[in-house]
């Protein structure tokens, strides 16, 4: 695999290549080709793709792998030249349908006229044509493609069988076809680039060694990601970048029995590397224009943030087929792991629970100030932070931060975070500034104090803050405290805890303490600490949706 994309690399000049590799049978024929709206860059970012999911179907002998942008075959005859294959041709179809039956005809019309027309095209241009169908109900995309070595006869059997099998998909929102010798694909959301200028596209074929077996596989890659070379030319000379493949290998090839956990950003894995250093790789999600933003800002960020409370970046890798983030690792999980874990054998101690506290406030009053810039985390909550050996606190989780310049008091942006953690004036208005940090730094607060989770979708007066506020009122506070405590714990500490709680999470922006306040609230009992002045919580009916949509709505204010 790796000759052959080498060669891709190195060949401007021409559409086609052959390389024989002289050794004795059995042979291997591979082919790789691109779409041609593909810029050389992404094309080559496509092939590294490929090579990477070809390595996976390895010891087999033969491989289909189609990706958005290009296509890989290999296998053990010769089939420069095949149009079509009745075995292993496939098309698929999306399962996004119309209810409306009229409707629902005059959008299968337009997608069969679609489907047509691009068959004419491809023929009329040569093996490439792109097509647009507006109007109506919906505008529908469509591309196809022939593979370089057809002749103009294969490419249109090819076409034609395509277009038969995928005006099937003619009621669906979304419709491809791979075929041997040619690739068809409509959509109602443009997946292509219409500006493209018509250039060269490298393709290859190669004779080399492999074992018998058997591998057929279909893959997508998002769109190419806007922004990749500029951030590539940063890192690639930097001591920040590590190979794709040593992560890889790292990781068991990422295997489950090593994944360390999932949010909303990616998925994390341990990794054990050469030398013998364990790390923790992040393995982004790669679905949107969101990939970029949440790749700068946990680099551009962290990377040269030094505090023994927030995790430590070791490094990343861009040059394979999906961006990695590669931290320090972390043994003891998330906080959220161990706290509200039901039946665990260790229970957090006061005195764990007090460190943790103060070790998060002393790392966010850092990120709000002490590294020399401004960072708002915007996601503070239990699962995003870690815990070392010695139950160190780190926070971690970096994808969502905003970097707040020195002249401005707030930044307006989207909404973004995990409800229940999200301070009232930026839920409703946007507006971020680092006091949003500390209220959720104030739930937390009272989520590790009192052993429950908060949620503003707790019916009536049993929300965790509500019953904290309810008992700072009645001057019995302490009875928030967790049961698994079972009542060790000094009293006028933890009092003074759950104040500073409240403290943090009062409704008016002006009356929050700021973090360095914090630290100094909990490292100094001579501290005195003013009274709340402000309920604490939010009215959960003003924002709780109905039950049947509690999910979708949390899992949307998660993934912006």
């Amino acid at each position: 695999m790796g000759n052959i994309s080498e060669q891709i690399m190195d060949d401007h000049h021409y559409h086609f290549a052959l390389h024989y590799v002289v050794s004795p049978a059995p042979q291997v024929y591979a082919y790789m080709q691109c779409h041609e709206d593909l810029s050389q860059t992404d094309c080559e970012s496509c092939f590294s793709a490929l090579k990477q999911k070809a390595n996976r179907c390895l010891p087999s002998d033969s491989a289909r792998i189609f990706l958005d942008g290009c296509f890989l075959r290999y296998d053990n005859y010769d089939f420069f030249g095949e149009a079509v294959d009745p075995i292993h041709d496939k098309f698929n179809c999306s399962a996004r349908h119309l209810d409306d039956e009229s409707l629902s005809k005059q959008f299968e019309e337009k997608v069969i006229e679609v489907i047509t027309n691009v068959t004419i095209v491809t023929k009329r241009n040569g093996r490439f044509g792109q097509v647009e169908g507006k109007g109506g109900i919906a505008t529908v995309y469509a591309l196809a493609q022939c593979l370089k070595f057809l002749d103009n006869k294969g490419c249109s059997q090819c076409l034609d069988e395509a277009a038969l099998r995928l005006k099937g998909c003619s009621k669906s929102g979304e419709g491809r076809a791979m075929f041997a010798g040619c690739y068809v694909r409509f959509s109602t959301e443009r997946f292509f680039n219409p500006n493209y200028q018509k250039k060269e596209t490298r393709v290859c074929a190669f004779t080399f060694l492999s074992s018998i077996g058997a591998c057929i596989g279909y893959k997508r890659l998002s769109e190419m990601r806007k922004g990749q070379v500029l951030l590539g030319t940063v890192l690639c000379t930097s001591s920040l970048n590590f190979k794709y493949e040593i992560l890889e290998r790292a990781t068991d090839f990422f295997d489950n029995s090593r994944k360390l956990g999932q949010g909303g950003a990616g998925s994390v894995f341990r990794g054990t590397l050469p030398d013998g250093r364990n790390i923790a790789v992040k393995r982004l999600f790669f679905n949107s224009r969101q990939w970029v933003d949440q790749f700068f800002n946990e680099v551009n960020l962290i990377s040269g943030i030094q505090h023994k409370n927030v995790v430590r970046l070791l490094g990343c890798s861009i040059e394979g087929p999906e961006s990695l983030l590669v931290y320090e690792y972390v043994p003891n999980r998330s906080l959220d792991q161990i706290l509200f874990v039901k039946n665990t054998i260790h229970i957090l101690s006061w005195q764990q629970r007090f460190t943790i506290i103060c070790g998060t406030a002393e790392g966010l009053a850092h990120l709000h100030g002490g590294s020399g810039i401004k960072i708002i985390h915007r996601d503070i909550k239990t699962s995003n932070i870690l815990l070392d050996e010695k139950l160190t606190p780190k926070i971690a989780d970096f994808g969502l931060a905003r970097h707040v310049a020195p002249d401005k008091t707030h930044v307006s942006t989207g909404i973004a975070g995990t409800l229940g953690y999200m301070a009232p004036e930026y839920l409703v208005r946007g507006q971020l500034t680092e006091k949003a940090d500390v209220y959720a730094f104030g739930v937390l607060v009272i989520e590790v104090a009192s052993g429950r989770r908060n949620s503003v979708f707790s019916e009536g007066s049993s929300s965790v803050l509500h019953t904290v506020w309810k008992h700072y009122k009645a001057n019995r506070i302490t009875q928030s405290m967790d049961p698994g405590l079972t009542g060790r714990f000094p009293e006028n500490e933890a009092s003074r805890v759950l104040q500073i709680g409240l403290l943090c999470t009062q409704a008016p922006v002006a009356l929050r303490p700021s973090m360095t306040e914090v630290v100094h609230m909990l490292n100094n009992i001579d501290y005195e600490i003013p009274p709340p002045k402000q309920p604490p919580f939010l009215n959960a009916s003003v924002i709780s949706p109905s039950d049947n949509s509690k999910d979708s709505m949390m899992s949307s204010f998660k993934s912006f």
